[in-house]
């Protein structure tokens, strides 16, 4: 008897623990409460309605007297804690270097300088060249070597020269004995482009005389060595009579080549 007592003892509370957990209810795994995905109208009406946040609530002064102040703080005095503005930057100053100086300006007035000076001297140049190619004579001639032909060099240039410009200078100036003396290099000119004799500036006229031996103009080309000997190496005046006579000889000499 003792021991059935004892057994429904131990086993009145389990009962009472299996009846509890009859009662109550059973879980459930529905989360379709629990998690919501928004859809894209709802971004979209989320976009379209600004966000404003709630109004703040005013915010109370009160006043503090000076002497409250002091007595909190201490008698601190924080003005000096405040930090000072910090200086500017001076440029460092380059030795030489002007920063008013406005080198811009300067550039464009040597720069305009310079472009005046060169007209300067072009138009110069220009008005040089014509000067000299007024003041130069009329019967300047250049050979081929570059030199310039002149009275005292016309055996060495002979076929380069214009023999009758010189000649009628001379006639225009009077000076006869020139004048032959021009008359008969035309006619040593005009022999040898018809090939009676060989010129040459080592040549004597005693050399051409022997080249035209056998020629039909060898005794008027005599007597023209003859006259232009007499009168050019002479050195005596020649009159215009005197050359009136003279010339027709040479003319003749020189119409017979």
């Amino acid at each position: 008897m003792k021991n059935t007592v004892l057994i429904l003892f131990y086993l009145l509370p389990l009962a009472a623990c299996a009846q509890a957990t009859d009662s109550l209810p059973e879980e459930t795994t529905d989360t379709s409460g629990y998690y919501y995905e928004p859809s894209e109208e709802d971004y979209a009406a989320a976009e379209r309605t600004p966000y404003s946040p709630p109004p703040l609530e005013p915010v109370a002064t009160r006043k503090i007297e000076q002497n409250q102040w002091d007595e909190a703080s201490g008698g601190l005095d924080y003005s000096k804690d405040v930090p000072k503005p910090p200086k500017e930057k001076q440029p460092r100053e380059t030795p030489g270097y002007n920063p008013s100086f406005d080198w811009t300006s300067a550039t464009q007035g040597l720069g305009s300088f310079l472009q005046a000076l060169a007209i300067l001297i072009a138009v110069a140049a220009i008005a040089y060249g014509i000067w000299r190619m007024l003041e130069a004579p009329r019967n300047k001639q250049i050979a081929r070597d570059g030199a310039v032909i002149t009275l005292d060099n016309l055996d060495d240039y002979l076929h380069e020269t214009d023999l009758d410009r010189f000649l009628r200078e001379a006639l225009t100036q009077g000076n006869y004995p020139l004048a032959l003396r021009l008359y008969y290099l035309q006619i040593i000119k005009n022999l040898s482009e018809k090939n009676a004799i060989r010129w040459s500036r080592e040549k004597t006229n005693r050399d051409y005389l022997r080249e035209m031996r056998g020629h039909p103009l060898s005794e008027a080309f005599r007597e023209a060595t003859r006259i232009y000997e007499r009168v050019w190496y002479g050195n005596r005046p020649l009159s215009a009579e005197e050359f009136a006579t003279l010339e027709p000889k040479m003319k003749g000499m020189l119409a017979g080549i």
